[in-house]
C-alpha cells in the first residue's frame, strides 16, 4: 500500500497491513478517511464484487460513505450492514 496512505491509518500498525487480509478494514478505512487517489488506488487494487462485498458488510462507514457507496454500486439499503444496524438501534432506543 502507497506510503501516502499511512496518515489514514493513525491508529494501526501500517506496516503490518495485508492488502488481502486487511481487505474490507483498509478498503473501508480509505472510503471513510481517504481522498480522491485512496479511492482511485482501491479501484485499482480490488475488484468491483470486492468493494461492494465490503460496502454491504462493513459496520465501520460513516453516513456520507454508505449513502455514497449504496448511489455509486447501486445498492439496497436492506442489503447494508451499515443501515441495518441503524435500524435496529432507532428501534431498540425508540428512536
Amino acid at each position: 500500500m502507497p506510503i501516502e496512505f499511512k496518515k489514514y491509518f493513525w491508529d494501526t500498525e501500517f506496516e503490518k497491513l495485508d492488502i488481502k487480509k486487511n481487505m474490507k478494514y483498509i478498503i473501508s478505512r480509505l472510503f471513510c478517511e481517504g481522498n480522491w487517489e485512496s479511492i482511485k488506488w482501491l479501484k485499482r487494487t480490488y475488484t468491483r464484487e470486492e468493494i461492494i462485498e465490503t460496502a454491504k458488510t462493513s459496520r465501520r462507514l460513516t453516513p456520507i460513505t454508505a449513502n455514497f457507496l449504496k448511489n455509486v454500486y447501486n445498492l439496497k439499503k436492506e442489503d447494508m450492514q451499515y443501515y441495518i444496524n441503524n435500524e435496529k438501534m432507532n428501534y431498540t432506543f425508540g428512536g
